[in-house]
């Protein structure tokens, strides 16, 4: 069957992020309370942040819509675990906006031009994202929203990828079915093993050219997608 759709991932496929590139969320919260004369021992602030994520794991998929209260509960969460109490909610502003600016990232050379000229070819795309509804802001802050029919992100799903639920309310959301669509992404596991355990067809986006786990359909840039689907 036809692919109809293509989906892609966010950060590491459209757009290089702090996630993709392997940037710890300590190393942010260090780099902001730094800038502020705050020095914070690297093993002090890990065992603050391990403890913060323990109380609350899980609890930002109950606040889709109001991501900013989760993030301000856990920031705070972290300064108190600290001792910081001066300054509180300068630096809660401060952490928000390393966060925010680190979450957009950069779109890759070729991102813009590939989307267009697929939409351009008559498909319709679809985002399917490990994130949270903070997801559709950064799309808009590229100018990308414009280009996607449907924005699929774990928060909503209160799932992430490769859990199947997410492929499928993304599917459901674009009236597909699996054979009908395509799910490009750079992670092994979330993106190829959980688009092809729905049915869909998978593509790993390799920019490294590392050998894959086993045989695929593969690109080393979102360029090649554009010979995958029909012209």
């Amino acid at each position: 069957m036809t692919v109809g759709t293509v989906f892609f991932d966010f950060g590491g496929t459209l757009a290089r992020t702090w996630v993709s590139d392997g940037l710890a969320p300590g190393e942010l919260w260090a780099r902001t309370l730094g800038r502020e004369g705050l020095a914070v021992a690297p093993a002090e602030l890990s065992r603050a942040m391990a403890a913060t994520d323990l109380e609350l794991s899980g609890q930002i998929y109950r606040y889709v819509g109001r991501t900013s209260e989760f993030w301000d509960l856990y920031d705070s969460t972290v300064l108190g675990r600290l001792g910081i109490e001066d300054r509180a909610d300068e630096l809660l502003q401060l952490v928000r906006r390393e966060f925010e600016q680190a979450s957009r990232g950069s779109l890759f050379p070729e991102t813009r031009a590939v989307l267009e000229e697929l939409r351009h070819r008559g498909l319709s795309l679809g985002v399917i994202s490990n994130h949270n509804d903070g997801l559709r802001g950064i799309l808009a802050y590229h100018g990308l929203d414009r280009l996607f029919a449907t924005v699929t992100y774990s928060q909503e799903v209160g799932a992430e990828k490769p859990d199947r639920r997410v492929f499928e309310r993304a599917l459901d959301r674009a009236g597909r079915s699996p054979r009908e669509a395509m799910h490009v992404g750079d992670s092994w596991e979330a993106d190829y093993l959980g688009a092809a355990a729905v049915g869909m067809r998978a593509v790993w986006l390799n920019r490294r050219g590392r050998p894959p786990p086993e045989a695929c359909e593969w690109v080393s840039d979102l360029a090649g997608v554009l010979s995958l689907v029909r012209q």
